[in-house]
């Protein structure tokens, strides 16, 4: 959480990797050679997000969401609240089921985590 939130902080101000690219990108002058960095596949599939996630957190938000921001991909909205999370998973129809896969793990994973931190809350014994 701690790197998350380091992360989204320096996002915030213009001081991550992504911008620091899209500024040198931006600023080749117009009939001047790109470094190959840019037209390298990696490149480009780095800047295609199939899975977009968003995060809102608010006491009047009951729920919400978002599109996807490609055509084969899933907008995945999820919000954290003291005593519950909500999760929003968006896609086109002609998807070949993996949004639903996608969702089911999800499901299984939250699920895992419920069982891992209940067994904290279990009575323990004081002898």
């Amino acid at each position: 959480v701690t790197s998350h939130v380091k992360y989204i902080g320096s996002a915030g101000k213009a001081m991550g990797v992504d911008r620091h690219l899209l500024g040198l990108l931006l600023s080749a002058k117009e009939g001047e050679a790109t470094p190959a960095l840019f037209s390298h596949p990696l490149y480009a599939r780095s800047k295609t997000w199939r899975v977009s996630t968003s995060h809102l957190t608010h006491p009047r938000f009951d729920s919400w969401g978002y599109g996807e921001v490609t055509p084969d991909g899933v907008g995945l909205a999820y919000s954290i609240h003291p005593n519950n999370c909500m999760f929003c998973i968006t896609a086109l129809r002609e998807q070949g089921g993996w949004p639903e896969r996608l969702s089911s793990l999800l499901e299984e994973a939250l699920l895992e985590m419920q069982t891992l931190n209940d067994l904290d809350k279990q009575p323990t014994s004081k002898l």
